[in-house]
């Protein structure tokens, strides 16, 4: 090849490079940043350059930015793609600040545990309105002196739970059996729970996560549409080194975080889950749900 094609060729894969970085530009707000629906805070710890990446993105009102085209999401009951308003969202990140907002990621981002629950592994209890059963039955199944409570401890230790959708509402004999088995074995008083079901609030920068997959998207999204503090639709957990662990609603929990970290937010109840441990309380909340009625997803 002589000198000049050389010459030429390297000229046309410069032109190249240089188109595909201005549509990778166009395409994402500026700043090659490229988020999608999945981008989490946990992979971001102590980036700020990154949320100010976002902040910017924001900012611009470019419905092509990367940050609102990951908000698109498709509404499973129209199939219909749900589409951000970006002046809505330019007018939200403008009033509170890119350094305010940076700040506010760092905090979520650094909540974020380092092994995460994953969504599975969460119960689904009584308490919102697509659930089955009422909060009062977990309570009278945690605690001795009801009509219903589960043998979580045997022999001073805690008992295996059944594996999630054994069985699915009180018409199951198995079921029945196991909301009942802490009144037939003999200890009346050692298969209890703490549970509070009164006032169950918390600011919401005293809460701690237990999911890892914390989206960025879809967080900021309701948080441009206000999302600040109220009833997370969820339980609150007692784990070691905080009183005030979310076991779902986290979304909302991080728009909250976002718009006022000081808002209260609220659960259903507060169930320790130190004295059968965070995994095995878990599993046994989900053996609960199922009794009741409520089938859990298993991945």
């Amino acid at each position: 090849m002589t000198t000049y094609n050389k010459l030429y060729e390297n000229w046309k894969a410069h032109l190249k490079e240089q188109e595909e970085q201005e549509e990778q530009e166009k395409s994402t707000g500026g700043g090659g940043l490229t988020l999608s629906g999945q981008s989490s805070y946990g992979e971001f710890k102590g980036k700020d350059k990154v949320f100010l990446e976002i902040a910017k993105q924001l900012a611009s009102g470019d419905g092509n930015a990367s940050i609102y085209k990951a908000m698109e999401f498709t509404d499973e009951k129209s199939g219909k793609t749900k589409k951000p308003d970006p002046q809505k969202g330019k007018e939200w990140i403008t009033k509170m600040g890119a350094e305010t907002f940076i700040k506010r990621c760092l905090a979520i981002a650094n909540k974020i545990p380092s092994k995460g629950l994953p969504k599975k592994d969460m119960p689904f209890l009584p308490g919102p309105t697509d659930a089955k059963g009422k909060v009062s039955d977990v309570e009278d199944a945690l605690s001795p002196g009801g009509k219903m409570n589960v043998d979580f401890v045997q022999n001073g230790k805690g008992a295996p739970a059944p594996a999630p959708n054994t069985f699915v509402g009180m018409g199951d004999e198995e079921a029945q059996k196991y909301m009942t088995g802490g009144l037939k074995d003999g200890d009346p008083n050692d298969d209890n729970i703490e549970i509070q079901t009164d006032n169950v609030t918390a600011k919401a920068s005293e809460c701690q996560p237990t999911q890892s997959n914390i989206l960025i998207p879809k967080s900021v999204g309701m948080a441009i549409n206000g999302v600040s503090g109220g009833n997370l639709g969820a339980y609150l957990g007692k784990i070691e080194g905080s009183d005030n662990a979310i076991l779902d609603g986290h979304h909302r929990w991080a728009a909250t975080m976002l718009n006022n970290p000081t808002a209260e937010i609220g659960g259903f109840a507060r169930v320790d889950l130190t004295k059968l441990g965070t995994k095995l309380s878990l599993q046994h909340l989900t053996a609960m749900g199922n009794a009741l009625g409520n089938k859990t997803k298993t991945s």
